[in-house]
This record gives C-alpha cells, structure tokens and sequence, in this order.
C-alpha cells in the first residue's frame, strides 16, 4: 500500500498482485524502485487520499479499466502506459480528448513470442500432447506410432510480417522451411533479407501452407479476417496457429473446420473468453491444443515489460521524451 504522503518517488495507480492473473509478486520491487505504488482496491477504498496525487496508471492485462469515470478522478494524470502490445482495451479517442499520453511496450517481448509461436507450431505438429499423454498417463497406452508431421521442408504461411511475424520467418528458416508472408504493406526490406515470398491477396496464400500462423494486431481490419472460407481455402492437412487477438478468427467456424475436417489442427494461445468455459468445444477435440495466453511469458521478457512501462511512466511524468509513446491520431 502506498503512503498517503507524498514522497520523492511519484504515485501511480495499477492493478494488484496476483500469482494467476496480474502481477506475480516478483516483479512487485521492480515498480516499486521508480514509483509509490497504489493498488487498485487500497485506492477503490480511499479513492480521496490518492487521487490527486496519482500521475500515472500502468494497465496489465486490461485492469485497471480506464474509464471517462476512473479520468475524472485522477485530475493530475498524465499518462496511461500499458503493459502490453496491443490496445484495444483503451479508448484512445477519450484519452486523446483529455490530453494524456499513452504508451505501450511494442518491442520488449517480440523475441518471446516468435519463440513461443515455433514452439507451438512445433508441439502441433509431432502431437507433443497426446505423446506426452501416451508416455506419462497410465491409463493411456504407450504408443509407439504416434506419427506427427514433418517441419523440415514443409510450407509456412505468416499473415503479419510485424516484429514478431519477421522473428517467426527467421526461426523457420532454421527449420529449412518454404516462408510465405501476407501483410496490408509489402516488406521488400525484409523480405529480400530472408528470402520470403510475398502475396498481396490472403486468399491466394492460403492453399499452399502446411501451417498457417497469424501474428497481427487486432483492428477493424483484421477483426473476424479468419474465417470460414479462409478454412476452406486451406490444405484439408494444415495446421492452423493464432498467437495474435482471438477476435481476429470466428472462434465458432473455426470449431466447424475443425469438426467437419476442413483443416487438421488447430493452436490458440488466445481465446474468446480466456478461460473458455468447461463445456466448449475447442477444449475436448484431440486436434486441438489451447494454451493460457502466454507468448510473452518468459521471466526475462516481462520484466522486460514492466521496465518498460515503468521507464515510460517515468518520462512523461517528469516532462521528458516518452519511450515507446503512442502517437494519438
């Protein structure tokens, strides 16, 4: 809990500590070295002794919400750092309209995810799961002719050649792999660094992809883009990976494709809700594998992430330049 007076360290307002879902407890003295922290439910509590000395919030994993509501108490706020990559839990027009600035952490945890995005691919398609299953459960049999798919050689499909989707092409390169790429802007730059082939149109990529891995943000433009057709556009053997936003894929025609055969497999690191609820389909079908959002989730890289934000937080404080800010257009 913060001190109601006011040291020489700033305030700043962000969520609470929690081993599951927010902060875990080591990366508690890493924001108490820049600032006095105030945890949301000491400050929903005394929301007078704080308010009008918190100067920041640091928002991790979307909380706290930042409401016209929560702005109207902070009357010396002045930036709103997210923890994250994307920002489509922020209202960027409202905080544009009250004039603080935002800033997030596009670059510290690029590298994890690339890794984390072959990692899944690579667990899909030797059916790490089910072998683990075979090998450790004992009322599973020990099965010998598990027979995954072969990485070497094989075709893979990035839509989004961003940081991570270009830290994904590298890596697959190592694996001797055929890259393809879609994006809404051409990379000629990284595209002749690594040998990739570039198609304009999603669809025409689509059928010659043995797996298909999508790293875009989340924008009105991509929102719903994976969906039936696209499914049917694929290989009836292609294995299909989305590390970006779950509303980026209609969650229930992908369950379709799945069920029907259109395509063979599916990894989610993200879904619609996070948990998905006991009975949903995507969590009992053997050509599936789910994992709790957590691309970014090295020690290094989020206290990397928290760093940042903090370093962010700090600046714009203090008056100065701000790592990382979001310009509000």
């Amino acid at each position: 809990m913060a001190s109601s007076d006011v040291g020489d360290k700033p305030m700043v307002l962000t969520s609470h500590v929690d081993e599951l879902f927010a902060y875990p407890q080591i990366f508690v003295p890493v924001m108490e070295k820049y600032f006095q922290v105030v945890w949301w439910e000491d400050f929903e509590k005394d929301m007078e002794r704080y308010a009008r000395h918190i100067q920041g919030v640091l928002v991790n994993g979307g909380l706290p919400k930042v409401t016209a509501e929560l702005l109207d108490t902070l009357p010396n706020l002045r930036i709103i750092s997210t923890l994250s990559v994307g920002m489509d839990h922020l209202d960027l027009q409202l905080l544009k309209s009250r004039g603080i600035k935002v800033s997030s952490v596009p670059d510290v945890s690029s590298d994890c995810v690339a890794d984390w995005g072959m990692t899944l691919l690579t667990a899909a398609a030797r059916r790490l799961p089910e072998a683990i299953k075979s090998a450790t459960d004992t009322t599973t049999p020990f099965n010998y002719n598990i027979l995954g798919k072969k990485i070497t050689g094989s075709t893979l499909g990035i839509v989004g050649l961003g940081r991570i989707g270009y830290g994904i092409a590298e890596r697959a390169l190592g694996f001797k792999m055929k890259v393809l790429y879609f994006d809404i802007m051409r990379q000629p730059e990284r595209e002749a660094a690594l040998g990739l082939e570039f198609h304009s149109c999603l669809d025409q990529l689509l059928p010659n992809c043995d797996f298909i891995i999508i790293v875009v943000p989340l924008t009105p433009q991509t929102h719903g883009m994976m969906g039936r057709e696209q499914f049917k556009l694929m290989k009836p053997s292609a294995i299909f990976i989305n590390i970006a936003r779950a509303p980026v894929v209609h969650q229930d025609q992908l369950v379709e494709a799945l069920q029907n055969k259109t395509i063979q497999a599916a990894v989610l690191d993200v879904t619609s809700p996070e948990p998905l609820p006991p009975d949903h389909p995507l969590l009992h079908m053997p050509n599936v594998i789910i994992t709790p959002h957590m691309g970014a989730n090295s020690l290094e890289s989020r206290r990397g992430v928290v760093e940042a934000g903090c370093e962010s937080c700090t600046a714009a404080i203090r008056g100065g330049a701000i790592p990382r800010e979001v310009v509000l257009k």
